[in-house]
C-alpha cells in the first residue's frame, strides 16, 4: 500500500507555548526536522502497489526516477519544483491531480508494510 500525506498546516514557535509543544520542537529540532517548525500533515490518496507501479512505469525519465525512489527509501518528498517537472510527464490519474495540485508545502509519498 502507498499513501500520501499533504502539509495542511505549518506551525512556528509560538513566543509562549505548553510544555508538550515545547517538547514536540525539542524533539523535531533534535532529528534535524527545520528549528522549530511543525508540520501537521493528512492523507489525501492510497494506492495499491500495483497501482503506483504502473503509474511509475508509465513516466518519463525523471518522474521513473523520483517517484521510483520509494522501492530504495520507503518515503519521498515533492515539493513544488519537483512537481512543476513530474506533471508534465505523469500519465493521468489521482496521483497527477494531487502532485498538479501542489503550489506550496510538499507532500510525502510513503510505503506502508
Amino acid at each position: 500500500m502507498v499513501e500520501v500525506y499533504k502539509v495542511y498546516r505549518r506551525e512556528g514557535s509560538p513566543k509562549r507555548c505548553n510544555k508538550q509543544y515545547e517538547y514536540i520542537k525539542f524533539v523535531a529540532v533534535s532529528v534535524g526536522h527545520g528549528a522549530g517548525v511543525i508540520d501537521f500533515m493528512k492523507k489525501v490518496l492510497t494506492m495499491t502497489d500495483e497501482e503506483y507501479d504502473d503509474v511509475v512505469n508509465r513516466c518519463g525519465e525523471y518522474g521513473r526516477f523520483k517517484l521510483g525512489n520509494l522501492k530504495k527509501f520507503y518515503e519521498i518528498e515533492i515539493f513544488p519544483e519537483h512537481a512543476a517537472k513530474l506533471k508534465d510527464e505523469m500519465p493521468e490519474g489521482a496521483l497527477k491531480d494531487v502532485i498538479s495540485d501542489l503550489k506550496e508545502g510538499f507532500l510525502v509519498i510513503r510505503k506502508v508494510f
